[in-house]
């Protein structure tokens, strides 16, 4: 049900994005690190983190700092179910920052299904997030916003990821990931992002594996607004 689901906002969502290009774009390039570590438990169990420290206009502004524990439970060798929780803080930034740093929390759930084509090995993951988002009120009688409660909506997440070896040790990773999200009832269907990643990555060992990568970010602010971010990502994989 929440494939069928997921593949309408799709469909909505391809069907907005021509309407975007010629609203008003904004942002600055942007510098990200993301660590992953991974906990073998056995060989269907593995425990996982990511913690993420997000810069805007280079490394000028704090953007964004996750938190995501997750628990993988690899299926067969095809597909692989995950869950997990993420705690995002957002700071104020760019042209229209925030009036305060803004927080939420997510549960998501996720699945991935992998296959091989010649040396290419090439990913489909879809998750699913139920999102709760701080609400910012400005506060009677200041000029300070302070978090009154948080907002409960959806988002839905679609990404096709291609690896392929150069050789032993260095490889190529690319994907493209669009994002649809809903409201708290699973209507009113909207674009929200769309991720392209390109990236070098060299394998140290089986235990870490670094990459570089070039993301491009197109984000939706509101109906007249967008953002667009050039972004360097260092991503460091360890695997314990």
């Amino acid at each position: 049900m929440k494939l069928r689901l997921l593949g309408s906002m799709l469909i909505i969502c391809l069907l907005s994005v021509p309407d975007a290009i010629s609203q008003d774009i904004h942002g600055e390039n942007d510098v990200w690190f993301l660590l992953l570590t991974h906990y073998k438990i056995n060989e269907q169990l593995s425990l996982g983190n990511e913690l993420h420290f997000r810069y805007n206009d280079y490394l000028n502004d704090k953007q964004q700092f996750l938190l995501r524990p997750f628990i993988d439970y690899k299926a067969n060798d095809v597909v692989t179910y995950s869950f997990g929780y993420t705690y995002i803080r957002t700071n104020p930034y760019g042209e229209f920052p925030l009036p305060e740093i803004k927080p939420e929390h997510n549960i998501w759930e996720q699945i991935n299904l992998k296959h091989t084509v010649g040396q290419t090995t090439v990913q489909h993951r879809y998750r699913a997030e139920q999102r709760w988002q701080g609400d910012l009120v400005l506060d009677p009688g200041t000029t300070e916003y302070q978090v009154d409660g948080y907002e409960l909506s959806h988002r839905f997440r679609y990404r096709l990821t291609l690896t392929r070896p150069i050789n032993d040790r260095w490889f190529v990773n690319v994907f493209d990931e669009i994002w649809v999200k809903t409201d708290n009832k699973l209507v009113a269907a909207d674009y929200d992002r769309n991720w392209i990643y390109v990236g070098l990555g060299h394998k140290f060992s089986d235990l870490l594996s670094i990459q570089v990568a070039y993301l491009h970010q197109h984000a939706k602010n509101n109906p007249t607004r967008f953002e667009r971010h050039p972004t360097l990502q260092l991503t460091a994989d360890i695997h314990l």
